[in-house]
């Protein structure tokens, strides 16, 4: 090996790190399991130094692992920029994308819109992360994701999507749902939230009035997915995402409670970390998610 650093036993490092062993990366990567171990020792030879100390049954990076992890994804995403600029100039999408999500999205709407958009792009290959937080996109190799505002990174690219917001839903036989007037009534019914964010209060309007309504849950729960489930069956009053929301009341699972009421509306954006990171790949698919969202039921 001479004394450069190799592209391919850097990606190699990287997914021993991802999926936590040399098997499960030499899969991920579909090369057999020995071209993966030489591209690591020779990546080390180059080095001087162990990135990963080893054992029959145990996988554990080492402090100079830890180092050259920090800066691995900056590296390759360097080279990858360089090679989307060379190689997709005025040709058709093709190449990889590693997107991160939140969630509720990811798993109510983006198994289609994925399907959907590959169905058009064969060329195109996704990797769809659902996370819970804002990723840091060049340190975590991601290419774009999808975030609420308001956003904090100003150095970042977004591209509005929707106005989302939040609205009170609850079982069609719930009883008592009719006594329901005003936000206030709220406090005779069990409220079921999510369990990350239950201590501060719901926070409700309509037009120009403004209310706070304090969470005493009777159920808080880790996702908004168990949150709905928990509402169909019953368990009570809950401030659920629109675009969770939505579904139920069309199949009639879940009814609107005080449809006039709604938390704030939110931007939704699609950001990614500068203008020369906008390969055709990556446009093509904001313009199609853009495109999907606009075809989705939404109140204005």
């Amino acid at each position: 090996m001479d004394n450069e650093l190799d592209l391919a036993a850097l990606r190699a490092f990287r997914s021993v790190i991802r999926e936590g062993s040399f098997t499960a990366a030499a899969l991920a990567l579909r090369v057999p399991k020995s071209t993966l171990s030489k591209r690591i020792a020779d990546l080390e030879a180059l080095l001087g130094t162990r990135l990963f100390e080893r054992s029959t049954r145990h996988l554990r990076i080492t402090q100079e692992g830890e180092v050259l992890a920090l800066r691995v994804e900056r590296l390759l995403g360097e080279a990858d920029d360089i090679r989307r600029a060379l190689g997709e100039q005025g040709g058709a999408p093709k190449g990889h994308l590693r997107l991160a999500v939140p969630p509720v999205m990811g798993h109510v709407m983006m198994g289609r819109i994925a399907a959907e958009f590959r169905a058009t792009y064969p060329e195109v290959t996704l990797e769809l992360h659902f996370l819970d937080r804002a990723p840091d996109l060049l340190e975590e190799g991601f290419d774009g994701a999808i975030r609420f505002g308001p956003l904090e990174d100003s150095t970042q690219i977004a591209r509005l999507l929707l106005h989302g917001h939040a609205t009170l839903a609850a079982a069609p036989g719930l009883d008592g749902l009719d006594r329901i007037r005003h936000p206030a009534d709220l406090a005779g019914f069990p409220q079921v939230t999510l369990a990350a964010g239950w201590i501060g209060p719901w926070v409700l309007e309509n037009g120009g009035e403004r209310v706070e309504i304090a969470q005493r849950p009777g159920l808080a729960l880790g996702s908004f997915l168990a949150v709905r489930d928990a509402v169909v069956a019953g368990a009570g009053v809950a401030l659920l995402p629109w675009l969770l929301a939505q579904p139920a009341f069309a199949d009639g699972s879940l009814r609107p409670v005080l449809p006039d009421w709604a938390t704030p509306h939110r931007g939704m954006y699609f950001v990614y970390p500068s203008a020369h990171s906008l390969t055709a790949r990556l446009r093509a698919f904001i313009d199609h998610l853009a495109q999907s969202i606009q075809r989705l039921d939404l109140p204005a």
